[in-house]
């Protein structure tokens, strides 16, 4: 079985998906913004729902979301050697605070999504976008502790070497080494991956961001 990452790069977006990009992240530094959320932070994200599906949990999508966004908010409060995540703090803040919430005054966040999830208001990019933001900030005021985020899920956990840090860069052609250091670090601890493994593919879409199947 193979669980495949699939990110699109920015470089490679035709000039309307990368003003998209820009309006939502900001002009400023837009690559450097782009690679940090999705080739350093997303992919983390995306390796969450691997381990998620690898072990046959059942959660309904909001909750889903929610879960593997804390999985990669706890991973990098402990893998992080730059700052990066302070970085992504801040620019989510600031998205977040350019456009209105999505969520109707004095509704549940959770309550709220899980309502729309599967209708045509979740489709917009304006929603689904406000919903990836908001998820990955409130995972970050969770402060929750990696080891306890896997057992949430049944992983048993006992890091026998102190977790790796990566400093490598943020890009594209580093996402690979985000990756592959993540599951050293998993594998470092004693979770297997026996009947499956990860990859990751980078394609030219930059709106490609997901992980899949692969019998």
């Amino acid at each position: 079985m193979i669980y495949k990452i699939i990110s699109g790069r920015y470089e490679t977006g035709t000039q309307e998906q990368q003003e998209g990009f820009a309006q939502l992240f900001g002009n400023e530094d837009i690559q450097f913004r782009f690679d940090l959320y999705f080739h350093w932070y997303n992919v983390i994200h995306e390796l969450g729902h691997c381990l998620v599906a690898s072990r046959k949990i059942s959660m309904d999508p909001v909750q889903e979301e929610l879960y593997v966004n804390t999985f990669a908010v706890a991973y990098w409060k402990m893998a992080d050697a730059d700052g990066n995540l302070q970085k992504l703090r801040e620019m989510i803040a600031e998205v977040l605070n350019r456009i209105p919430s999505s969520v109707p005054p004095e509704t549940d966040f959770i309550s709220f999504f899980q309502s729309i999830w599967n209708s045509e208001a979740m489709q917009t990019v304006a929603m689904y976008g406000y919903f990836q933001l908001a998820c990955v900030l409130e995972a970050m005021k969770a402060e929750k502790n990696f080891w306890e985020v896997l057992d949430e899920i049944g992983i048993s956990a006992v890091p026998t070497s102190p977790i790796q840090k990566y400093t490598g860069e943020i890009s594209s052609e580093c996402a690979q080494d985000v990756v592959r250091l993540c599951i050293a670090n998993l594998s470092n601890a004693g979770i297997v991956f026996e009947n499956f493994q990860i990859e990751l593919e980078l394609v030219d879409n930059p709106e490609v961001q997901c992980a899949r199947i692969w019998e």
